[in-house]
């Protein structure tokens, strides 16, 4: 194979699943990945991907391919991490997929001392729910525990969540739920036993909504406890139910057990998870 820099463009698109993604990904743009990609798939003989309503799913004939690619990826980071770093002082960028209501309210609290601490870091959070790979992430939090591919994969704690309203709240207005595609976990499965079987009259998109929405409407809602601690007015829809408890797990890629720099970062967040009560 002539053109090795095509292997990037497959791994972009299988890491975000679409063109326009991977053309942002790859500071280029869709008609370039496209090209790149039938270049590829003519040397190769088959197509690359088959198009889904989820996205660009990758033939099941390149998973081996994909694997190599992204473990030799990881293996340069994690190289480059170490080369580069002083003794005491771990600098880089990296990635974090984080579900929108654990970096508000678990993360960004202890993120300034941890930024002081470490003044060379830069950190990007995409939101992320029920993930099962990286994806274009280093690392991510998930509260579904991944099944397959080559990660290591972290238990970091439980995660409470339970329907909360006020004293004065409608008890059969509706209330306020996440979007359709969580309707088959079991938070809003749990929140659904408690309305009576009711689906949601107002969907957001994350748990960190639900409680600015429950605020202004003043309609019961699914959220995490320690949302509900940031408001003492807040009491459970009903004082029998108790919160559920969703395990969570911290995953990354074992080709980067020895990169410092994502280590330095997987070990405040499981701090930060240990350093909080009533979570």
């Amino acid at each position: 194979m002539k053109n090795w820099d095509d292997l990037r463009y497959l791994v972009a698109v299988h890491k975000t699943g679409s063109m326009s993604a991977a053309a942002r990904l790859l500071d280029t743009n869709p008609a370039t990945v496209s090209r790149r990609l039938a270049r590829l798939s003519e040397t190769l003989g088959f197509d690359l991907f088959l198009k889904t309503p989820q996205g660009w799913t990758a033939n099941e004939a390149i998973t081996d391919l994909i694997e190599s690619i992204t473990a030799f990826e990881n293996e340069i980071e994690s190289y480059l991490n170490a080369r580069d770093q002083a003794p005491d002082h771990v600098t880089g960028h990296i990635n974090i997929g984080c579900p929108p209501s654990i970096a508000s309210f678990v993360l960004f609290p202890g993120l300034r001392q941890f930024l002081a601490s470490n003044p060379g870091l830069e950190i990007t959070f995409t939101g992320q729910f029920y993930q099962d790979a990286l994806g274009d992430n280093d690392l991510f939090v998930s509260a579904a525990r991944p099944q397959q591919g080559r990660l290591v994969v972290r238990y970091i704690g439980k995660y409470h969540t339970n329907v909360y309203c006020y004293e004065d709240s409608p008890r059969d207005a509706g209330w306020i739920g996440l979007h359709n595609k969580h309707d088959r976990y079991p938070p809003a499965q749990h929140a659904r036993n408690i309305l009576g079987g009711r689906d949601p009259v107002i969907r957001v998109e994350s748990l960190t909504e639900v409680l600015s929405t429950v605020q202004g409407t003043r309609l019961p809602g699914l959220m995490p406890t320690i949302a509900a601690t940031q408001d003492p007015r807040l009491v459970p829809f009903d004082p029998e139910s108790e919160p559920l408890q969703t395990p969570l797990y911290l995953c990354f890629h074992e080709t980067r057990r020895k990169d410092p720099l994502l280590q330095l970062v997987a070990d405040w967040i499981a701090e930060q998870f240990n350093g909080i009560e009533g979570l």
